[in-house]
């Protein structure tokens, strides 16, 4: 009974990986050593190449074959299994091909690939079943076109006349491989004389061309030593020839600023992350032309190909090259498109309202805390104590005559009065009476000095009670949400806002405008910002003296990235150069340039222009003058009182007692 030719495949190559003596496996080979002598150059050159740059700690190789007739499949599979042989052990590998398609869940994209067909036809076919969610087309390619005879004669596998290397249409192939950004590639071709091998790789941007291959032969391998031939193979991507690549973005201070030119044709970017673009535009030697969200929608949402908006549509259709722009890493971004490395952390917070104006009644109370105050009414509570039970029985009155004598009238108005400034009228004669008035005296000197001296400050500034300082705080207060509609994931925790919440509508750095207004315009709303926007305001609003309050509990990180399509060639040397710059110190460098981090200062010290004293005007005494329309009642009141106690004997014991 015969098997078909993919069923032969997947079991020999099986029993290959599970039956091969470990006795002769090669285990410590390195790329600089000679294989056996047995090994033909074609399979000792895969040899090497696998071992030198398709080594992984959980990787494995993927070996796709495509051949169109049963005996080019067996020899593809005969060249395979030297290959397989010595590097058993230390390349873990899996195989697949052209009919057999991915059925399986995939946990992880595939890097490293090795892909062997006779012909472009075939490369095409099987690249064709590639796709963006199983392969990452970033990873390394190895090509090897296995030939067939021009004659139609027997072929011998891997084997190309030199004469038909021009009909082998190695541009196509390399456009193709373009056409999904496979950069690391590299195409192995064996000679029809079989003592050599010629390698083929290309460069996606040249002095010549910008994104079109330009393909690169790599020198004749031998038979032999490799020497540094393999060195030549799967170059790093170090410069784009000042290549223009297209930037998606948006203005969202401070991260980025739009800069248009006189004219109004040409748009730089600015910001930290603008700054952070120049600097890897002039390190990879490329130019850069912005391209604006569409109709202003700044971020967008990201979702299925067609039903994604704004930034994130221009990446996802690959009308853009990237996008930096306050993109923040996320889960759901990261199925349709490509992140490279954070390069800035920051956090996401809440802008609450300035605290409550202090009446200026409430700044009469201010120059004393609540302890102060608490203490002295604790102590005119005990004086209205004392009078009060010395007022009482005869036994009192003698008592009375010893603590401050017969001839002190109105004790109790009288303690008041010298508590306010008054003088002495009566001096009692008793030596212990006149001590517990000199007492009194310090006492209310010193009190009523601290507090005329502090009462002169309070009075010129215009304080407020503190701002919101806690997440729970604003959830239990009555104030709107306001954010962008992509931020509502940060609250999925907490479905009960949803009722409060106001989403910002998309426009021209709609958000920075909501965050500055903070500062004086609004006390409905708290507004979801990142720290950095309420940082650049703060700064730039230090001569006007009124600071953005923020909450001191952060809602979550924010880790900033630049994202890519998802068959973007970019990430791998972008990243090279952002981890570079991260670890000099750049980014923190320019953040701190463009916004005032000091929010714990802001929120303890309301600033009031330079600090110099100022004259009082009217405005300022408005609390004194409150206190003294108070007691002008207070006095109208006792006064009727008075005259009601001339009918009324109760009260008018009442009184007489108090006067005594």
């Amino acid at each position: 009974m015969s098997h078909p030719p993919v069923a032969r495949t997947t079991r020999l190559l099986t029993m290959v990986l599970l039956l091969w003596p470990t006795g002769i496996q090669l285990e410590l080979l390195s790329p600089s050593e000679t294989v056996d002598e047995p090994l033909s150059p074609l399979p000792a050159i895969i040899t090497r190449v696998l071992l030198r740059y398709f080594r992984h700690p959980f990787q494995p190789v993927q070996f796709f074959l495509a051949a169109s007739s049963t005996q080019h499949g067996q020899m593809q599979r005969d060249m395979l299994t030297p290959v397989l042989r010595y590097t058993s052990g230390q390349i873990p590998v899996s195989f697949a091909n052209l009919e057999v398609s991915y059925r399986s869940a995939v946990q992880q994209q595939r890097s490293l690939a090795v892909l062997l067909g006779e012909n472009v036809d075939a490369f095409e076919r099987l690249l064709a079943n590639f796709s963006t969610t199983v392969n990452d087309y970033s990873g390394r390619y190895l090509c090897v076109l296995t030939g067939e005879d021009d004659d139609g004669g027997d072929a011998t596998v891997g084997t190309v006349r030199p004469n038909a290397l021009e009909q082998l249409h190695l541009p196509r192939l390399f456009e193709a491989l373009w056409l999904r950004h496979m950069v690391h590639v590299s195409v192995l071709v064996a000679l029809a004389n079989a003592t050599a091998v010629r390698a083929y790789t290309y460069k996606p941007y040249s002095a010549q061309y910008c994104g079109k291959p330009l393909v690169k032969p790599v020198p004749l391998f031998p038979s032999g030593p490799l020497g540094d031939a393999l060195e030549q193979l799967y170059p790093r991507l170090t410069s784009l020839h000042n290549c223009t690549l297209q930037v998606g973005s948006f203005e969202a201070k401070p991260y980025t600023f739009l800069k248009r030119k006189v004219d109004g044709g040409f748009t730089e970017l600015g910001g930290f992350e603008g700054d952070l673009l120049h600097l890897l535009a002039r390190r990879l030697e490329f130019r850069v032309n912005v391209t604006e969200s569409p109709h202003q929608v700044q971020w967008g949402v990201i979702g299925a190909p067609g039903n994604s908006t704004g930034t994130m549509q221009l990446v996802q259709d690959e009308l853009v090259d990237l996008v930096i722009a306050c993109m923040a890493l996320d889960v759901t971004r990261g199925i349709y498109l490509k992140a490279g490395r954070a390069h800035y952390t920051s956090r996401i917070l809440f802008a609450v309202p300035q605290g409550r104006p202090y009446t200026a009644f409430e700044k009469l109370f201010r120059p004393f805390g609540r302890a102060i105050w608490a203490a002295l009414g604790g102590t005119l509570l005990g004086v209205v104590g004392v009078v009060g039970g010395l007022s009482c029985g005869r036994r009192a009155r003698t008592l009375r005559q010893f603590v401050y004598g017969p001839a002190v009238q109105m004790p109790l108005l009288g303690a008041l009065y010298l508590l306010w400034g008054g003088a002495v009228v009566a001096v009692p004669r008793r030596n212990f009476a006149r001590s517990l008035l000199a007492l009194w005296l310090y006492f209310t000197f010193v009190l009523r000095t601290v507090y005329q001296g502090s009462l002169y400050l309070y009075l010129q500034r215009s304080a407020t009670y503190a701002p919101l300082a806690t997440i729970e705080q604003i959830h239990q207060s009555t104030l709107h949400y306001h954010m962008v509609n992509i931020a509502m994931r940060f609250f999925v925790d907490r479905p009960d806002i949803k009722p409060r919440v106001r989403f910002i509508p998309p426009g021209l750095d709609t958000l920075g405008e909501q965050v500055a207004a903070m500062a004086t315009r609004y006390t409905d709303r708290v507004v979801v910002c990142p720290q950095d926007m309420v940082a650049y305001n703060n700064r730039a609003n230090k001569r006007r003296g009124r600071a953005i309050q923020v909450t001191r509990e952060s809602i979550t990180l924010f880790p900033l990235t630049i994202y890519y399509p998802k068959k973007s060639c970019l990430t791998e040397p972008f990243d090279r150069q952002v981890a570079h710059i991260v670890q000099s110190g750049l980014i923190d460098f320019w953040v701190r340039n463009y916004g005032d981090y000091d929010f714990e200062a802001n929120r303890r010290e309301p600033r009031t222009g330079g600090g110099e004293p100022h004259k009082l005007t009217l405005a300022h005494l408005v609390g004194a003058y409150q206190l003294l329309v108070g007691a002008h009642l207070l006095a109208m009141v006792v006064f009727l009182l008075e005259l009601v106690s001339l009918r009324v004997v109760r009260l008018r014991r009442v009184l007489e007692f108090c006067m005594d």
